[in-house]
């Protein structure tokens, strides 16, 4: 067990334990190992050194915040070191960005807030601090200086030579999917993935970039291939593969294997952050029987402020959503809704006594549909192309209605 005597002034995290329990097991002989009750669920690990336990008592009541946009990107490599290692911790979304810059220390995402044993509060920000701060707790750093050196070289080339590569040759393109397009790219960074592919087999192409422990620098690179494994399939058969790159592919078939990082990808994480379909109120309010008594009655009298005027059905008479707030500041808005005259929507079947007037926002409503059907929700009214978006309309089990809105920039597919 591999200890480290941390300089940090506060005592609770001194002689920090970083450890992997079963680092003594005969690795020729155990191609795989049930770990022991410490671990969740029995889990089996093909690669018994990856079998991650903490036994800090510090960082056993440790638990950690990440502060990111609702996506993977710049935050999945602390968050995959996180889930490697089993470490208490959630992923946050900025509420409201990016108002909230100035609560950050440089005013960018992610930030990583470590909550101690003791309570104190750690926040961390820029990426490449939050992986090293992370590696260096856990024990997932070079031993040497020698070490540290591969290990920190691999990690900025993932984080800066790749993303830069992939910014300019794939995202920034109109059609990232284009097969030239794609062909330039994989021919540019071909050259960062020989110098990782160099580390690897100078390590006895063995899955992992130093000895049989895992580091920090894996982790992007890992994300990376993923991503491409999964968005280019077909052209990646030719970049890494059994018989090229071989030791790379290795590297990625060891995370691929890993239970802990399959549950994080496979459990509706790896996508949206938090994984809840509701991501907050868009609006609350009422359904009326005329939308300009109504528009009357609110703006002139009570004197709140109009911010949406339509027609979600132009050609059904007296249909018409309004919505209203107090000032500009206000996130919630109160609206009033009117089916106008002979509209299919407001027919016995759909009782406006049991409209609520509250819709719920989410991050995309044909995902969050999908998503709430299997889950045993009744929608009775599937996604729907709106003027400000797209909305779908489902009941609780008493039969009040209720409302999904995505993004005002949502399209449905044809």
């Amino acid at each position: 067990m591999a200890k480290r005597t941390s300089a940090s002034n506060d005592d609770t995290i001194n002689d920090v334990d970083m450890a992997i329990e079963n680092s003594n097991v005969d690795q020729a002989t155990a191609k795989k190992i049930k770990v022991d009750d410490q671990l969740d669920n029995k889990m089996t690990f093909a690669y018994p050194n990856d079998a991650y336990i903490i036994t800090s008592e510090h960082l056993k009541n440790s638990t950690f915040e990440i502060l990111y946009m609702a996506t993977r990107a710049r935050a999945e490599t602390p968050r995959m070191l996180l889930e490697y290692v089993g470490a208490s911790y959630v992923s946050l979304a900025p509420i409201n960005w990016p108002a909230g810059k100035k609560d950050t220390p440089f005013g960018v995402l992610p930030v990583l807030t470590h909550i101690k044993a003791n309570g104190k509060r750690l926040v961390v920000p820029e990426v490449p601090t939050i992986t090293r701060y992370l590696a260096r707790l856990f024990g997932l750093t070079g031993s040497t200086l020698e070490d540290e050196v591969i290990v920190d070289a691999c990690f900025q080339s993932a984080v800066d030579n790749i993303l830069s590569t992939m910014m300019s040759e794939i995202f920034m393109k109109p059609d990232p999917k284009a097969k030239e397009t794609v062909d330039t790219a994989l021919e540019k960074l071909a050259p960062f993935f020989d110098g990782f592919e160099g580390y690897l087999v100078q390590n006895g192409s063995n899955g992992y970039l130093l000895g049989e422990k895992t580091t920090y620098a894996e982790f992007p690179w890992y994300d990376w291939i993923q991503y491409l494994m999964t968005e280019y399939s077909e052209q990646m058969k030719d970049f890494i593969s059994e018989t090229v790159r071989p030791a790379t592919y290795k590297l990625y078939q060891r995370f691929q294997s890993n239970p802990r990082i399959q549950a994080y990808i496979e459990g509706g994480r790896w996508n949206y952050r938090p994984a809840k379909p509701i991501t907050g109120i868009a609006t609350t309010g009422v359904i009326v029987a005329d939308a300009e008594r109504s528009l009357d009655f609110y703006q002139n009298k009570l004197e709140l402020k109009v911010v949406v005027n339509k027609s979600p059905q132009p050609e059904v008479e007296g249909n018409k959503w309004i919505e209203f707030s107090v000032d500009d500041s206000q996130k919630v808005k109160f609206s009033v809704y009117s089916h106008g005259k002979n509209n299919p929507y407001s027919s016995p079947s759909n009782d406006s006594s049991k409209h609520t007037g509250i819709i719920f926002s989410v991050r995309n409503v044909r995902e969050t549909y999908d998503k709430l059907v299997k889950k045993g929700v009744k929608f009775n009214m599937q996604p729907m192309q709106m003027p400000w978006g797209v909305i779908a309309q489902f009941e609780d089990p008493d039969g009040n209605l209720f409302s999904i809105s995505g993004p005002a920039d949502e399209k449905l597919e044809e």
